[in-house]
């Protein structure tokens, strides 16, 4: 089975910063993706909120909220537009160096096969497992919306950056 969740260790009304950067951004030179970086930085700098996969052999990936976390979330409206369509081919790429793993989705009649392929030494043990629809509407719908939930209660200034609103609003 693959597992992939973004959670808190503590109640999210517990997790207060006292203060972190807010930058200006340049609508010419920044995008959504820079106003994800840098929630997902706030969430790095909290020690309370987790960024978690498991799969393919492997209970814990080496993942985190800093590094690994931008790069799903970025690519998740593209993912729930076709899960919203009911199409479930597509690719979640984990890029990041150290990680540099692809799980490729492959509807297959009523099950979703997903492989994974690693670009590095780490061998994925099983590298295919089918998993259902719905789970896999699951993983990436709580993504989304932790990611949401979490953004507007912990860092709500950078959750309401117009960058981040089309983005937002899939």
């Amino acid at each position: 089975m693959f597992k992939m969740e973004l959670k808190t260790m503590t109640p999210l009304n517990d997790i207060k910063l006292d203060m972190y950067d807010v930058r200006e951004y340049d609508d010419e030179l920044d995008d959504e993706r820079s106003v994800i970086a840098d929630i997902c930085e706030v969430f790095a700098n909290t020690n309370r909120i987790r960024f978690i996969v498991s799969g393919f052999g492997s209970s814990h990936w080496p993942v985190d909220c800093r590094f690994d976390l931008p790069i799903i979330i970025e690519q998740l409206p593209e993912i729930k537009k076709k899960i919203d369509k009911d199409d479930f081919n597509f690719s979640l790429n984990f890029y990041e160096q150290g990680i540099e793993r692809e799980i490729n989705f492959t509807q297959d009649k009523d099950n979703i096969i997903l492989e994974c392929i690693s670009r590095n030494n780490w061998v994925p043990e099983p590298s295919i497992i089918a998993m259902g629809k719905e789970d896999i509407s699951r993983i990436f719908n709580m993504l989304y919306e932790n990611f949401k939930s979490f953004s507007t209660s912990i860092c709500k200034d950078l959750s309401t950056n117009h960058l981040l609103k089309a983005w937002m609003s899939i």
